[in-house]
């Protein structure tokens, strides 16, 4: 435990519980200092996984007073545990875009793909006001290009997951796909049946760009 922690006489944790994982953070509520977070597949056992990390904080910050803890909640599967644990339910898009704009002023927009959902932020100066104003868009209709479709097709094509993540961009490797998730999958399955292995991050790249397009500009 660091020293700040040890001096923390209060705490602010955020626990967003989504489809395939769960991720916690502590907060210092003066400093907005990260004490504590850790991040973790639930495996479909979201309250579990929530207890878990509450019990590893308990245990870390024991010093502090339950009454001088607060906790809010946000994710998918967040709302039937909110009672329960005593926290307060904050929208996952309001999180996001409220989390930007105090950590990251000037950013002008924000992707963010979800396990079965994928949301876009675009930040913009109201004309008339002056003032910045964020205009979001969600699409939860369809699971193509979120984090489960996106691990399936990763499993299909037969690439470690910590391939994936350091593959390059490049445009002239890629394949068109469709933008509907079951499509995806089975596209996937019938390129990977008949190419050979280095067509392989050609698949991947091509199911990135996909995932690109299920915003509508």
């Amino acid at each position: 435990m660091n020293k700040m922690s040890l001096e923390a006489d209060q705490l602010i944790i955020g626990v967003d519980v989504g489809s395939t994982t769960v991720k916690a953070t502590v907060i210092h509520p003066q400093t907005k200092e990260i004490l504590w977070a850790d991040y973790q597949r639930h495996h479909t056992k979201q309250a579990e996984k929530v207890l878990d990390f509450l019990v590893t904080i308990g245990n870390e910050f024991a010093h502090i007073p339950q009454e001088n803890i607060r906790i809010f909640m946000t994710g998918s599967g967040s709302g039937p545990l909110c009672e329960h644990v005593g926290a307060k339910f904050v929208q996952e898009v309001n999180a996001v875009t409220m989390a930007v704009e105090y950590l990251h002023p000037d950013v002008g927009s924000v992707i963010e793909l979800g396990g079965q959902d994928a949301k876009i932020i675009i930040f913009k100066e109201n004309e008339e006001t002056g003032d910045k104003q964020a205009l979001t868009s969600m699409n939860d209709k369809c699971a193509s290009g979120t984090g489960a479709t996106i691990d399936k097709c990763i499993i299909k094509v037969g690439m470690p997951m910590d391939e994936a993540g350091k593959l390059h961009f490049n445009d002239e490797s890629f394949i068109m796909l469709q933008q509907n998730a079951v499509y995806l999958l089975k596209q996937i399955s019938l390129i990977w049946s008949k190419v050979e292995f280095p067509l392989r991050k050609s698949c991947v790249l091509s199911l990135m760009l996909s995932s690109c397009r299920t915003f509508p500009y």
